[in-house]
């Protein structure tokens, strides 16, 4: 069996974001003898649609391809939010506080806007629920709603409000659903089934350098239909034995597939969790055989990736600023391509996400 080469290099990052690379050797067949299929050759309806929505969006006035001013630029992600098979294109104009995440979906062979969520861009999901949650803070009070999806557009599921910050300041405290008024514990008993449920953030994973988007349109969505039946079932006893270990711990696990040697191939991402400790492990197979990349990698359990050069990287946390290449391409002198995304932890880890991702 063949273990990956890593090339390491600890740099100082002074750019928007950094990335790494690794040099890498995977079989092509497994034990069957079936060859690995591209994923660039799944094709969808929508990848060409969202192709035009992402260059519409690119010559318009609210694109930046660069951080300007203290905010990032532009960024996009792609996720199935109402569970149909087709993801969602979501476009985050930038990072500041006000800006909302803009979602499209596709609606019989058109680009439809199903409506803004959310603030810095991007908004928070809860995948148990198919729901987004729409809050705002201020001192001393919340109101939120929840809204679900389908095919037709967001709805309101119900709204809440809450003031008790303001109790300090003596005012009349209100707890309310749907407009009506409840006691704390009624209150609380209804809100905990969500605040008890786990959430991720989406909106802002891509940039939108060619590379990025090409393996967001063409790759990223296409890998479970693309793996050998070997690949499948090895990932997936990698993914319960990950899932048992989460629950153990008590870890908000994630994962995600995601090719960081450019040979359509993807290595699997698993990450421990969101916590300032916490990092990811790296699964790749080669020889019919699941290796694990040595090492931990990532900080808060997410890493970055830059699509064009094939280096994957990290900032702060225990390594620093560092970047790996899986390739033998030289990264001493790496400096960040506009093609960078995040990865790690596009999926809760659970069996249902499990299964998902291998269809």
């Amino acid at each position: 069996m063949e273990s990956k080469r890593l090339t390491t290099v600890f740099i100082a990052l002074t750019v928007t974001a950094s990335a790494v690379g690794c040099s890498l050797k995977k079989s092509g067949a497994d034990g069957a003898g079936i060859l690995n299929v591209s994923p660039r050759s799944i094709i969808f309806e929508w990848q060409e649609l969202y192709a035009q929505k992402l260059n519409e969006f690119m010559t318009s006035d609210k694109f930046s391809e660069v951080a300007q001013g203290g905010l990032e630029e532009s960024r996009f992600d792609l996720y199935d939010l109402d569970g149909d098979g087709t993801p969602e294109l979501l476009i985050s104009a930038d990072n500041q506080h006000k800006t909302q995440c803009e979602i499209f979906t596709v609606s019989d062979g058109q680009v439809v806007s199903s409506g803004s969520f959310g603030e810095y861009g991007s908004f928070t999901y809860y995948p148990d629920f198919k729901m987004i949650k729409d809050e705002y803070s201020g001192a001393g009070f919340v109101i939120g709603k929840f809204m679900t999806f389908d095919g037709d557009g967001f709805k309101e599921y119900f709204s809440y409000s809450d003031n008790s910050g303001s109790a300090s300041k003596g005012a009349s405290i209100k707890h309310e659903i749907n407009g009506q008024s409840l006691t704390l514990p009624e209150y609380d008993e209804a809100m905990n089934v969500y605040r008890n449920t786990r959430t991720i953030t989406i909106g802002r994973k891509y940039t939108f350098g060619t590379a990025s988007i090409d393996y967001a349109l063409h790759c990223s969505e296409s890998w479970g239909a693309v793996l050998t039946p070997t690949e499948k079932k090895l990932f997936t006893e990698q993914l319960r034995n990950s899932l048992e270990v989460a629950t153990e711990l008590d870890k908000d696990a994630s994962f995600e597939f995601c090719d960081l040697t450019g040979d359509d191939v993807p290595e699997l991402i698993v990450s421990e969790g969101s916590s300032t400790k916490d990092s990811c492990r790296i699964y790749y197979i080669s020889n019919n055989v699941l290796l694990e990349l040595n090492g931990k990698y990532g900080y808060k359990g997410k890493l970055y990736y830059d699509n064009e050069q094939h280096v994957f990287y990290t900032m702060g946390g225990s390594t620093g600023n560092a970047c790996w290449s899986l390739t033998s391409n030289d990264i001493s002198s790496f400096s960040v391509s506009r093609s960078h995304m995040e990865c790690g932890r596009k999926f809760i880890l659970n069996e249902e996400n499990i299964t998902a991702s291998m269809q």
